[in-house]
């Protein structure tokens, strides 16, 4: 395990010291493990929030252009079908 050193104001410490004793943990490193555990956990979470939100977002933006193309479908289909009703038109447009 690797020993980190941290320096911290009395008033601080005592604050910590006290809270080691009334949430009954055994050492002030195990209960500082805790909180760097929880501390990272959070902002583990709120990244994948971040990263879902933006997921969501660029889902939403794909399904209004899927639609917007649904929407045109049927013109483009009925000029694809007169291109391929009418060779001369397109011939003219080779």
């Amino acid at each position: 395990m690797k020993t980190l050193t941290i320096k911290l104001d009395d008033p601080f410490a005592k604050e910590i010291e006290h809270f080691q004793q009334i949430a009954n943990y055994s050492t002030k490193s195990k209960m500082i493990r805790d909180a760097l555990r929880t501390l990272m956990v959070t902002h583990r979470k709120a990244k994948l929030e971040a990263n879902l939100k933006d997921y969501l977002q660029d889902k939403q933006a794909l399904q209004e252009a899927a639609d917007a193309v649904e929407v045109r479908m049927p013109s483009t289909i009925e000029a694809l079908n007169k291109i391929t009703t009418q060779p001369q038109i397109y011939e003219d447009l080779h």
